[in-house]
């Protein structure tokens, strides 16, 4: 049996300590008679739910379940490992294509010479044409094309993906060197909002576009870097089958009204 000892006690703390089976002594010997008296009379009244769960806290089972539970929580906290601070973000590299200043001299130049268009296009060999040798096939084809859509003028512009790849002492070679980052900027600084994508070769020519898109098909319609991205054929298609350039301007009618 238990035993509580204690200077003072009232009443319905003595009938609390009696429910949880424990017996109590007292050092003032008067109160003790008045304790046993209040005793008597609580155990004829109905117990309390207050007085039930005063009993239930101070039972020894619920003592032993309360210090096994802090024991455990000293525990895992004495093992649990030091938490780390976070890293520092690491800073992003500046992005040298917003400053047109910084371009090569040949996309600088290229620049110059464009015009700002809501519709943009491009081909792989689009750079060759315009700082190469141009193609006249590709030259005629495109320039008739653009005549029967009957747009405004300045609704479309020429942009490169790639441009000659330059040599020593400012000589160009014929192999096109491609510049997503630069492309895309020219684009943005065109105001470009349709860009037409002939071609998978211009597809794949480092245009850094995600995975999914790069098995698009010609005619089909992508949202990219905030602007309609339509894949065509490349003009060679229209070039060797000149039957198929009338659906393409049926096709681009329809595609290219809210740009015009």
């Amino acid at each position: 049996m238990a035993v509580a000892v204690v200077n003072r006690l009232c009443a319905p703390t003595a009938s609390a300590l009696k429910q949880a089976g424990l017996e109590y002594l007292l050092f003032d010997a008067a109160q003790a008679q008045t304790i046993r008296s209040g005793l008597q009379a609580t155990a004829q009244q109905p117990e309390s739910a207050d007085m039930r769960e005063l009993a239930v806290q101070h039972s020894p089972a619920a003592r032993t379940l309360q210090n096994a539970v802090q024991g455990v929580r000293e525990k895992n906290d004495s093992q649990a490992l030091p938490r780390k601070a976070p890293p520092p973000r690491a800073a992003e590299p500046p992005n040298a294509a917003s400053n047109p200043a910084a371009w090569p001299a040949t996309w600088r130049e290229c620049l110059k010479r464009t015009r700002s268009a809501p519709v943009i296009w491009t081909y792989w060999e689009l750079g060759r044409d315009l700082c190469g040798a141009p193609d006249p096939k590709r030259r005629d084809l495109l320039r008739e094309l653009l005549q029967d859509l009957a747009h405004p003028p300045g609704t479309h512009s020429f942009w490169p993906l790639a441009l000659p790849r330059q040599k020593g002492g400012g000589e160009r070679e014929q192999e096109l060197e491609a510049n997503a980052p630069i492309f895309w900027e020219g684009v943005r600084l065109l105001h470009g909002r349709a860009v037409m994508i002939m071609g998978a070769q211009a597809m794949l020519g480092s245009l850094a576009l995600p995975d999914r898109m790069l098995e698009m098909h010609p005619f089909q319609q992508v949202r990219h870097r905030g602007r309609l991205l339509i894949v065509l054929p490349p003009p060679d298609t229209f070039i060797q089958e000149n039957q198929r350039i009338q659906s393409l301007r049926e096709f681009l009618r329809q595609t290219l009204t809210p740009f015009v």
